[in-house]
């Protein structure tokens, strides 16, 4: 252990090192449990992944590029490696909750080990321990190593990048920077330019705080550069010579351009909401119509993904500076890698403009879980000091605060909770500002722990006993009656426009247009069509057949043009066209799906389906 102390810890004896591997074996059993247990109650997760995993194990160019159906139509709009994971699971497992989502709860497990190894190595074994619960519990990430969404790869994959490139800093091994590298490359290729939240941490860890003349250390940054280039670049490389007609169109573009998917679509559209027809679509949805700032962390989105830990974070921050002249320069490292990171991740979610949603907070979990252990440990041993503990207690008071709001926000779920953070709030904070007393001192850690991890494991609880559903994950209880997530608020049912829950979760299926679409000649490329890609992943899933997404993931992609879709028509490569509720953008008559419908509309009959319309396509047009 480097530790953050004055004095060097002593050797551990083999009986403590047995106890400590045990307690650590618990750790990772009991996150393990907390992700799998009744993981087949979110059954196919988000549909517009599932069906893309599903296509990746039915065909071989689906996988590379990630596309959302086997006949390769048109993309996700997201570059393709989780999706691989997920493909080679069902591959192996076939197609049920279990092989979608396994792979990404193990995924959470591994990142667990990492932050406890990395808080363990500078803070201590228990110190680690603590860490790796914050990041464990912490509900926003119940949420997502539970689900199929690609932050679960992206978070182990920058959690892995930071641990590699500390362990460079304390061995001086460039291997390791090369390590971090093809990892912060992979990352690219799990979600783009959202890997870069950690880049910034990194860069100033390996640059101005690594071991060896600055030469050597600037050599590493550009190894560390070129691996991760060279990792991203070679799928990029094979996307780039492949003719635009031999590979599915990118989702989520204007103009079937990656570059345009990720500086645009997943890049400043994310932070400023520019693109105005999606944003149009988008007003009513998960749109930033909300505060900024650290406000943003209480409104019903963001409530209680990561609230909890929040003030003993920033109070981790103040530890940072008051320790870093007396640092080592590994420590240094630490302390510089997780303040950066996280202040870097939580000011992008507090302050972006364009779409949010409740799981966005994770990049910020493993710093914040690293900069709390940090803090309570310092605070703890320094709490002879006033000064300390006026700070733990300030800290303390703020949670309570914090706590306190979230919890009266799901006091539907759990009504006795509330009294509860009062009660144990006060307690914790008084005894924190008094003079350390041995008799005091068990009491006040175990309210103090009591007060930061009782709330985040109910609603971890909650998310692991509740289903989730569609795009807007979000972990815990409902807010003001509603969850983003809730698959119960189907368009049949929500208070919702049944557009937007049509966008959100795809559209409610009928079972007789099921029963259509798989009774489908074997020659036709795709058995439907469906506006939308969630409500056409859903159908496609049901039916184990192709089904053409119109208009990507919200209707609004030129893909296909009125022109193509005719065409292949014409050439009977689409069964029919099912329509049911639209996205928004449809409704408003924005897109080349739009234009579709109309036409459909205007040269076939409607063969009713419950609330959905069935059009042949099989013949030319009235």
């Amino acid at each position: 252990m480097i530790a953050l102390d004055a004095v060097p810890a002593k050797a551990s004896t083999k009986r403590t090192l047995g106890r400590e591997r045990w307690e650590t074996a618990g750790l990772l059993a009991g996150t393990a449990v907390l992700y799998l247990w009744n993981l087949g109650i979110n059954g196919w997760a988000n549909a517009f992944y599932t069906a893309a995993a599903y296509s990746g194990a039915d065909n071989v160019t689906a996988f590379f590029f990630g596309s959302s159906d086997p006949a390769n139509a048109i993309s996700v709009d997201k570059p393709p490696l989780a999706l691989w994971v997920m493909s080679l699971s069902v591959k192996a497992f076939g197609l049920n909750s279990w092989s979608l989502l396994a792979p990404e709860a193990l995924m959470g497990v591994g990142t667990v080990w990492l932050i406890y190894r990395m808080a363990a190595h500078y803070l201590g074994h228990r110190w680690g321990l603590l860490a790796g619960a914050l990041m464990a519990l912490m509900p926003a990430a119940t949420a997502v190593f539970r689900y199929n969404n690609p932050d679960a790869l992206l978070t182990l994959l920058m959690t892995a990048a930071a641990a590699a490139t500390l362990r460079a800093i304390r061995t001086g091994r460039q291997r390791h920077l090369a390590l971090a590298g093809i990892l912060l490359g992979a990352g690219f290729l799990t979600k783009q330019l959202q890997v870069a939240l950690v880049v910034p941490a990194l860069l100033v860890a390996v640059i101005g705080l690594g071991s060896g003349p600055r030469g050597r250390r600037m050599r590493g940054a550009a190894l560390a550069a070129g691996a991760a280039l060279g990792t991203a670049g070679a799928w990029l490389a094979v996307l780039a010579l492949t003719p635009a007609a031999s590979r599915p169109f990118i989702g989520g573009t204007r103009t079937n351009s990656f570059w345009e998917l990720t500086f645009g679509y997943n890049g400043l559209d994310r932070l400023t909401g520019l693109d105005a027809e999606r944003a149009q679509v988008f007003a009513s949805v998960d749109k930033a119509e909300l505060p900024t700032g650290p406000l943003r962390f209480l409104t019903p989105q963001m409530s209680g993904q990561i609230v909890w830990v929040l003030p003993l974070a920033l109070a981790g921050i103040l530890m940072a500076a008051f320790l870093w002249r007396s640092a080592p320069a590994h420590s240094r490292a630490f302390l510089a890698v997780n303040v950066l990171w996280f202040v870097c991740s939580i000011t992008v979610v507090a302050f972006m403009s364009g779409i949010v949603h409740g799981y966005y907070v994770m990049p910020a979990i493993p710093p914040a879980a690293c900069l709390a252990a940090l803090a309570l440990k310092k605070l703890v041993e320094r709490r002879a000091s006033l000064r300390y503990r006026s700070l733990l207690a300030g800290s303390l008071a703020l949670t309570l605060l914090l706590d306190y709001v979230v919890a009266i926000q799901g006091a539907n779920s759990f009504p006795w909770f509330p009294p509860i953070v009062l009660v144990t709030g006060s307690l914790a904070s008084v005894l924190a500002i008094l003079p350390p007393r041995r008799n005091t001192a068990v009491p006040g850690m175990a309210l103090t722990l009591s007060l930061i991890l009782l709330g985040p494991t109910l609603w971890s609880g909650f998310t692991v006993g509740t289903a989730h559903e569609g795009a807007g994950l979000a972990g815990g209880p409902a807010v003001g009656g509603h969850r983003p997530d809730d698959p119960s608020s189907s368009p049949m049912q929500s208070q919702d426009e049944p557009q937007l829950d049509a966008l959100k979760f795809g559209d409610f299926i009928e079972p007789s247009a099921v029963e259509a679409v798989t009774r489908e000649p074997s020659d036709v490329t795709w058995a439907a069509a469906v506006i939308g890609s969630s409500s056409a992943a859903k159908y496609e899933i049901a039916a184990r057949r192709s089904v053409l997404a119109l208009g990507g993931f919200d209707g609004t992609d030129p893909s296909p043009t009125l022109e193509d879709f005719k065409n292949r028509v014409t050439s009977g490569e689409i069964g029919q066209l099912i329509v049911g509720t639209v996205p928004p953008a449809t409704t408003l008559g924005l897109g080349e799906a739009a234009r579709i419908l109309a036409w459909v509309q205007a040269n076939y009959t409607c063969r009713p389906a419950g609330h959905a319309c069935l059009y042949r396509l099989g013949g030319p047009p009235a």
